[in-house]
């Protein structure tokens, strides 16, 4: 069980940056040659991500492909999970709903910070060192144990995968052993559903300031069709928000939003279709809520603002001058 009280354990650090000694190897038919990958470069590449899969199997195996490249310290073994208190628990797990964890377990001979070292010196190929490595100390009953956690990063894939981590956590096990948990985060970009379309039966759309200045009651309605079906074209051409941002959005933008700009689709009675509000400042977040329904958060709020002041031939203070009118392409 860990405990709410955390510590730093300064000398953690000065023992892993003077430790030189690799950790003493076991034997057994599990144990990995020294240097390599406990996984074969074939089993690697069956876990890469074709396009054609949709993209929460694409994270699926792109969580998989990172577990597989990890490499171990020399006659590392693979293992079950271990029940070490320290690792119970994930740690850095990206706080978003479209995720995929894929977990591995390892034990191996010697002591912790010289596992540490060679983790941080044995990067897999493809992926950048991101930090960790110091250790951190939990108040137990039994006194102060003891982790590290090392992070590696891989780039993102645009428009599909938007956070890929490989978290390896060390902690003893026992005397002179020590215990490995790998977490493989893939991040998938959720597919912006049909119902958030803007559809052809707009007739209207009126555009509001709902922060800064003017004040509300300069609203403009933009009847000409072809005006309207432009702007309905901007809403529809902006991606899925990554998922991490509405998080924090949600806890922004209520503080200090900035100008925000509203966009009121109607039918030709009147009836509204879909409201749109960008938010220019924080996170370029753009909520829409079509049928009453709110729907996925979207990217690209001032672009948005821009285009579509341009399109109505608004120039507002507070908000940013009036930019390209050309429709951009459809986002991934």
């Amino acid at each position: 069980m860990r405990y709410a009280n955390w510590l730093t354990v300064a000398a953690a650090a000065a023992v892993l940056a003077g430790c030189a000694t690799a950790p003493t190897a076991p034997t057994g038919p599990r144990a990995a040659p020294a240097g390599q990958r406990a996984v074969p470069a074939a089993d690697v590449a069956a876990h890469q991500t074709p396009p054609h899969q949709t993209p929460p199997q694409r994270a699926a195996a792109d969580a998989a492909a990172m577990v597989a490249a990890f490499i171990p310290p020399p006659r590392a073994a693979a293992t079950g999970p271990l029940p070490v208190r320290l690792l119970a628990q994930p740690e850095d797990q990206p706080l978003v709903g479209d995720l995929v964890t894929r977990t591995g377990w390892w034990r191996v001979a010697g002591q912790p910070q010289a596992v540490v070292s060679w983790i941080q010196a044995h990067k897999p190929p493809g992926f950048a060192f991101l930090g960790g490595g110091n250790g951190t100390g939990f108040v137990t009953s039994r006194g102060t144990d003891v982790m590290w956690t090392i992070t590696f990063i891989r780039p993102d894939v645009p428009g599909v995968l938007t956070e890929r981590q490989l978290v390896a956590t060390v902690a003893a096990d026992g005397r002179d052993r020590v215990a490995i948990r790998l977490d493989a985060y893939s991040v998938w970009l959720p597919v912006r559903p049909a119902a958030e379309t803007i559809p052809a039966s707009a007739q209207s759309v009126t555009i509001t300031p709902v922060a800064g200045e003017p004040a509300a009651e300069h609203q403009v309605t933009v009847t000409d069709p072809a005006r309207v079906a432009r702007i309905a074209a901007l809403v529809n051409a902006l991606p899925v928000y990554p998922p991490r941002g509405p998080m924090w959005c949600d806890i922004l933008l209520p503080l200090d939003g900035g100008p925000a700009m509203r966009l009121t689709f109607r039918t030709s009675a009147g009836r509204a279709l879909a409201v749109v509000t960008a938010y220019q400042e924080e996170c370029q977040l753009v909520d829409v809520v079509t049928g009453g329904k709110t729907m996925p958060a979207l990217a690209g709020a001032q672009t948005l603002i821009q285009r579509a002041m341009a399109i109505a031939g608004l120039a507002w203070p507070d908000f940013p001058a009036p930019g390209p009118t050309a429709t951009p392409t459809a986002g991934p």
